[in-house]
């Protein structure tokens, strides 16, 4: 599997080659020049600015991408103490972007941290341009925790430093457009309307001009003008399903289903609802799947669906815990909820028994003592017995989910060790595939250059280049489990380098499957070399080797 995808890397060159050829034709060349810069380029410079024009695109479209790019770019400008500038520039800007990255998967501690980290580099650096977006950002950050006074003093700081520096007109007109937005959540729509249409005329992209049309339908919906608002919205998920941007897209149909309610159209709203958190989902968007829930909970309870409306309700306020509370115990119990939803449904029930009760106190005061203690008794057991199933419930479901969340965790350290060090050997891999092909194009003579390319495709069905990433392989190895490994050489001298290997992959919580497609061997000798490990270590076969080895005594 693993030398599919490295052969198919390959192949991603040649069709990014094409695509740059046709989009050539159309004008659209931001990707394919990014994608082929990035490739191509032998400059450490134009290619970590390509990776960064790379992150931004991918922002909006597949967030997960952007995030893995995003921190490989950190983490190299980082490693190679890059010192210019130029980079130091492209330090604070790529911070500013795992920032926004961390924002809209609900790490807000995360992202602030972020974004005082990258102002103090592009402050430092007296880079105008970097300064307006992080103090941007800043504003964004404020406004989702509410603190509109904040947000608004970093919006007007942003624009201020924008105009100064005659900064490209989407960039001033996005911060005009968020401030617009935050006199909005303070209901000052007369301000609001002002900055929207500061935002509107300074906008030269069809995308920007939809996020201010976008919150201008949000004002319209305030003011019960709810038609005018899912006008608006329908066309900007028009425009967002062509362009594909997810982020906007999910939250076009929350206001759409939000304006459907306005108007009594609860199916209608459900519909849009199940759209923008089937979107959100996929892209990790949690601050967006609180809201949705809890509108398509209301929705629902509009629709006297009240066992979906509490499903939902629910799963806002996990949603709501997570991004608000995360280190603090629940606030709400599953009791306290569950009465919410409860008290509207059974309200005219209590009050028929409340007059059955008052009418009893007409016939007999010593019926109504007698059934008042009756029922007295009756409630507390009753009352007695529900708390204790709720308690038991609950403890059995925080149980499950700790257990669930330790495996999901487990399994997601697992996943991101065996795609990086995959990641590591794609690249040295195609490090050498590069240099192969520029050898080759320096050969002046057909026949001789034919002949080499020939040999290049015979040595990709050899292991001629899979012997070149061994190398890398054990380096990795040495530097993922550096413990582990030198307990194994001071230790454990009967087993071979091979064997070495097998158990540190295995260490790093690797299938076999995943052993045998990273090593390119069959699955028979994945099974023979644990099988010699057992035999030369002595260990029975229900026993786990890793763990055998981590126990092992080493001042015997």
């Amino acid at each position: 599997m693993f030398k599919l995808s490295i052969i198919n890397s390959k192949v991603l060159l040649v069709l990014l080659f094409y695509s740059y050829q046709f989009q050539g034709q159309t004008g659209n060349l931001t990707f394919s020049e990014s994608i082929s810069t990035i490739m191509e380029t032998a400059s450490d410079s134009v290619r970590i600015n390509s990776q960064i024009k790379l992150v931004k695109y991918l922002l909006n479209r597949n967030i997960d991408s952007a995030k893995v790019l995003a921190n490989d770019v950190l983490k190299k400008l980082e490693e190679d103490n890059y010192s210019s500038l130029s980079f130091r520039c492209n330090k604070a800007e790529i911070i500013n972007y795992l920032g926004i990255i961390d924002a809209k998967q609900g790490k807000m501690e995360k992202a602030l941290s972020k974004y005082l980290r990258a102002l103090n580099i592009s402050r430092d650096v007296k880079d105008s341009t970097l300064t307006g977006l992080t103090l941007h950002n800043l504003g964004m950050f404020y406004r989702r925790q509410n603190q509109y006074q904040k947000a608004k003093q970093y919006f007007n700081e942003a624009i201020a430093i924008k105009e100064s520096i005659n900064d490209e007109p989407d960039n001033i007109a996005m911060s005009y457009n968020m401030l617009g937005v935050t006199y909005f959540y303070e209901k000052q729509y007369d301000s609001a309307l002002v900055n929207y249409i500061k935002a509107k005329n300074l906008y030269t992209t069809e995308l920007g001009r939809t996020k201010v049309n976008g919150n201008m339908a949000l004002l319209f919906s305030s003011l019960k003008e709810f038609k005018k608002a899912i006008n608006v919205f329908q066309e900007n998920i028009r425009i967002f399903e062509r362009l594909g941007v997810q982020n906007e897209l999910s939250t076009a149909y929350l206001n759409l289903a939000a304006s459907y309610n306005g108007i009594g159209d609860f199916k209608s709203a459900i519909s849009r609802l199940d759209s923008a958190i089937s979107i959100s989902k996929k892209r990790g968007y949690k601050e967006l799947l609180q809201k949705q829930y809890l509108c398509r909970s209301l929705a629902q309870k509009s629709l006297n669906n009240f066992e979906q409306a509490l499903n939902d309700y629910t799963t806002y306020k996990l949603y709501n815990d997570s991004l608000n509370d995360i280190n603090q115990a629940k606030r709400i119990t599953t009791l306290e909820i569950t009465n919410k939803f409860e008290r509207e449904k059974l309200q005219s029930e209590l009050e028929l028994q409340a007059e059955r009760v008052e009418k009893r106190w007409y016939f007999s005061l010593l019926i109504v003592t007698l059934a008042l203690g009756t029922c007295i008794f009756v409630l507390i057991r009753k009352n007695t017995k529900i708390q204790l199933a709720i308690t038991a419930r609950k403890l059995q479901n925080e149980e499950l989910q700790r257990k669930t969340t330790e495996q999901i965790l487990e399994f997601k350290e697992a996943e991101l060790k065996n795609e990086f060090l995959k990641s590591q050997i794609r690249q040295e891999y195609q490090v050498v595939l590069v240099n192969e092909l520029k050898n080759i194009l320096n050969i002046e003579q057909q026949q001789c250059r034919d002949k080499a390319i020939k040999s290049l495709i015979a040595s990709l069905h050899s292991k001629k280049i899979d012997n070149q990433t061994d190398n890398s392989l054990n380096a990795y190895l040495d530097k993922v489990s550096p413990d582990f490994r030198i307990k194994l050489n001071n230790h454990f001298l009967i087993l071979n380098e091979k064997e070495k290997n097998l158990l540190c992959l295995m260490k790093l919580g690797l299938s076999t499957n995943e052993i045998k497609d990273l090593q390119n061997i069959s699955l028979a000798s994945v099974k023979s070399t644990r099988y010699r490990i057992r035999k030369k270590l002595q260990i029975n076969s229900e026993d786990d080797i890793v763990a055998w080895i981590d126990d092992f005594n080493t001042d015997k």
